[in-house]
């Protein structure tokens, strides 16, 4: 059988768990990695490669494996090779969900039917993302975040592990969802939101 190959762009603990999701798949393997701190010699037994070189392994695809949606954005814009998508064998994703380029959906997450997840997604551990939910670009879903039925999270948004967001909810762009909260209301742009019910803390940086 013919094997993908990968590069991850990164080399942290984010990393290690994308490096595995590629471990436990029969027709995927990783052919390195880049990261330009000088103290990380290994990810997992292979060699740090460094600064990005886009002549390495070049029909290879590459995943940003990085956890910060601003970090991984800009990344986007220096990387020459073409992004995969990845997915664990043991995540859940019927068939008429829709994931984009740069996209991973880490292990026993649930995206369940008429889904739309953007460019550079992370899906962590678990979380589980109900029917007709919209993910804008750069979007991070920590581990065990629940999105009900038709909610939408705009670009660059982090929702916090173990969040629940009742259905229909829209949150704007690049919102952070504290770690717990429970959200019931539509959420503006740049806004924080922490607590059970989730409580607007700042918007745009402002009390």
């Amino acid at each position: 059988m013919e094997k993908t190959d990968y590069i991850l762009i990164g080399g942290g603990g984010h990393a290690r768990v994308v490096s595995s999701i590629i471990e436990d798949q029969k027709d995927a393997q990783l052919e390195g990695f880049f990261d330009p701190n000088p103290k990380l010699k290994f990810l997992d037994g292979i060699e740090n490669l460094g600064v990005y070189t886009p002549e390495f392994s070049p029909n290879a695809l590459a995943i940003i494996a990085i956890g910060d949606n601003a970090i991984r954005q800009k990344l986007t814009k220096t990387i020459k090779h073409s992004f995969g998508r990845l997915v664990h064998p043991t995540a859940a994703i019927d068939r008429l969900c829709s994931l984009d380029v740069g996209t991973v959906v880490m292990h026993q997450a649930c995206i369940q039917r008429g889904t739309q997840i953007g460019k550079h997604g992370i899906i962590n551990t678990a979380s589980s993302i109900d029917h007709d939910c919209v993910l804008g670009d750069f979007v991070h879903i920590a581990p065990n975040a629940t999105l009900c039925g038709g909610v939408h999270i705009g670009h660059g948004t982090l929702i916090g592990a173990g969040t629940t967001i009742i259905p229909n909810i829209k949150i704007g762009n690049r919102v952070t969802v504290g770690a717990g909260a429970v959200v019931t209301q539509n959420i503006p742009d740049g806004a924080t939101v922490v607590g059970n019910p989730g409580k607007i803390i700042y918007v745009n940086g402002e009390l």
